[in-house]
């Protein structure tokens, strides 16, 4: 078998994503407010890289380990309560028995700590996957491709039985990243790029790589790779129904309210002064089964002060800036997440590239995000990245790729043939954004020269005939979720992908993505993305009109919110504060 060939086979049978945002309530209640497919038995996967063409040296950085930044001098009032409008009830309290994400990043799942965690930033800093230390004080990259971590010496429990405020140390994360691994668990394939993990003494750890893959230190800072007390295991079986006991700032209190959940300030945690609230509460609003969907809901509960703070989708937005209620808000972006326009190269009438770049002049998805969803999402590839910097700016992909009808125009009455082209184009209804989307979509194709006819299927119909049978010509519908870079680059636009949602055969793009897929040099890899996002434009594969944002609102009063809800991570709640 040629290095080509084995490639491929490499990729069939290592492709997996981390799917976000299920569980036992279903597809649907992710911090982005963007509807997940419907896929059954989801199961959260690291993607392997793929092989490369040629055996990797580890490129060693100088690793400069980033530490949490200090605390903001502003602040001045701490205490105080604030409470959530969450999404949805916790199946049970187990967090590597199910990835659910009110359990992960809105719920009982706050009392844990991880090795690894998201850098705080605010919207203008995202999409970001940039990474600090949680349990850890550094760690390096050796030259035999394994992490090695130091870990803090002075993290302690949380002062609950049965562990009882012991100390950390290294072999409790041994413990929980093999549990985690549990076959048939939820959580277990999270470590596919990672291989053993062994301890070098009381607070130092050292985890082996069986892939040459760049984004596998994100796997350790997943929301779902909670560190767990061997103790509360052993004692209850299960953590199902035991006490939570973790090593974070928030100590889990039983909620006198069905579904809620309470949090408490951990007195004792590790970073001094955090966090700043006494009390951070959840309490699920979900739609009454009849007319409200869960967005009407939660505004109705936000502005009956129900709640201190919500997500609310497009439409909800509107409404209540319309009401002219003072309120605050900020916009968290997501890259992986959202809507995506796939054209299909193996239908006869996409199969000239020329056709598919006129459909991508026909189009501008900025006025799309502005008008029809309110602002909330920007317009990219789709690609989950380390940080802005990785993307292509504003101007480049506009000039270069979009909003030019006038040759979109051209395009169709040259060469191409006269009269109009007829396309089929399969949309996935979610609630009126999508429908304003659609319409917009069908209005300026029409305006090119082609006749679109919109074929509106629901959620599990799209997902069938788009992701499984693939039979589409263009394509309007949520994206399959992904949380890293070489998990939306090999399943979704690899030609070996899971899914290859364009169809395409493209071998000079799937040399690319494997090239990426193991370059540890991030301003290397970032300028190889870019490279990798002009090559899907300009063939005119897919991107997405609306990459993922969550709009927050909440009381005037709420300071230091900085969400960013990539890889399920939570550890913002911490430095919000009350200005009271």
């Amino acid at each position: 078998m040629n290095t080509a060939s084995k490639v491929r086979t490499y990729i069939i049978a290592a492709l997996a994503i981390l799917v976000l945002a299920c569980g036992s309530n279903g597809a649907g209640n992710t911090p982005t407010d963007l509807p997940a497919p419907t896929l059954e038995n989801p199961v959260p996967a690291a993607t392997q890289a793929p092989a490369p063409t040629t055996v990797p040296v580890a490129t060693v950085v100088p690793t400069s380990t980033p530490v949490p930044e200090s605390l903001p001098g502003a602040v001045v009032n701490r205490g105080g309560s604030l409470t959530v409008a969450g999404f949805a009830d916790v199946p049970h309290r187990d967090v590597h028995q199910t990835v659910q994400e009110t359990l992960a990043s809105l719920g009982p799942g706050l009392a844990y700590s991880r090795l690894l965690r998201l850098q705080p930033g605010s919207g203008e800093d995202q999409p970001s996957l940039l990474l600090e230390c949680d349990l850890c004080s550094s760690w390096e990259l050796t030259s035999d491709f394994a992490y090695r971590f130091q870990l803090r010496e002075d993290v302690r429990w949380q002062n609950i039985a049965p562990v009882n405020g012991r100390a950390l140390v290294a072999d409790d994360l041994v413990y929980s990243y093999d549990r985690m691994r549990t076959p048939g668990w939820a959580s277990a394939g999270l470590f596919a790029s990672l291989g053993q993990v062994e301890t070098l003494g009381p607070h130092s750890l050292k985890i082996d790589l069986t892939s040459a893959d760049a984004d596998a230190l994100l796997s350790l800072a997943d929301g779902h790779s909670k560190i767990v007390a061997r103790e509360v295991v052993e004692q209850f079986g299960d953590l199902r129904k035991s006490p939570v006991v973790g090593t974070g700032p928030w100590i889990w209190v039983e909620s006198t309210d069905p579904g809620a959940t309470l949090l408490r300030r951990n007195p004792d945690y590790f970073e001094a002064g955090l966090p700043f609230l006494e009390e951070l509460a959840f309490r699920p609003i979900k739609s009454d089964g009849n007319t409200n969907s869960p967005g009407i809901e939660r505004l109705a509960a936000f502005q009956g002060g129900m709640v201190d703070m919500a997500i609310l989708p497009p439409s909800e937005w509107r409404e209540l800036q319309n009401s002219g209620a003072k309120v605050r808000s900020v916009l968290s972006r997501q890259s992986g997440t959202g809507v995506a326009l796939a054209l299909n190269v193996q239908s006869q009438e996409l199969a000239d590239v020329a056709v598919r770049r006129a459909i991508l002049r026909a189009i501008d998805p900025w006025n799309y995000v502005d008008t029809v969803w309110s602002g909330q999402g920007f317009v990219s590839v789709g690609i989950p990245v380390r940080s802005p910097e990785s993307l292509l700016d504003r101007n480049e992909m506009r000039s270069q790729y979009f909003a030019d009808p006038g040759m979109a125009r051209d395009a169709l009455s040259g060469p191409l043939g006269a009269g109009e082209i007829e396309i089929t184009v399969r949309t996935e209804y979610f609630g009126d954004a999508y429908l304003g989307l659609e319409q917009r979509l069908s209005d300026d194709l029409r305006q090119v020269g082609f006749n679109p006819v919109i074929r509106r299927l629901n959620p599990s119909q799209f997902s069938e005939s788009v992701l499984n049978q693939r039979d589409y010509q263009i394509a309007l519908g949520v994206l399959p979720p992904t949380s890293t870079t070489n998990s939306f680059l090999t399943a979704l636009l690899h030609s070996q992908g899971r899914w290859n949602l364009s169809g395409h055969q493209d071998r000079e793009l799937d040399a690319m993505i494997e090239r990426q897929a193991s370059e540890f040099d991030p301003v290397k890899r970032g300028e190889m993305l870019k490279e990798i996002q002009r090559r899907v434009l300009d063939q005119a594969y897919l991107f997405s009109p609306v990459t993922g944002a969550s709009r927050w609102v909440f009381d005037p009063m709420v300071q230091g919110f900085h969400p960013n809800t990539a890889l399920s991570e939570y550890h913002y709640w911490s430095r919000v504060w009350l200005d009271r």
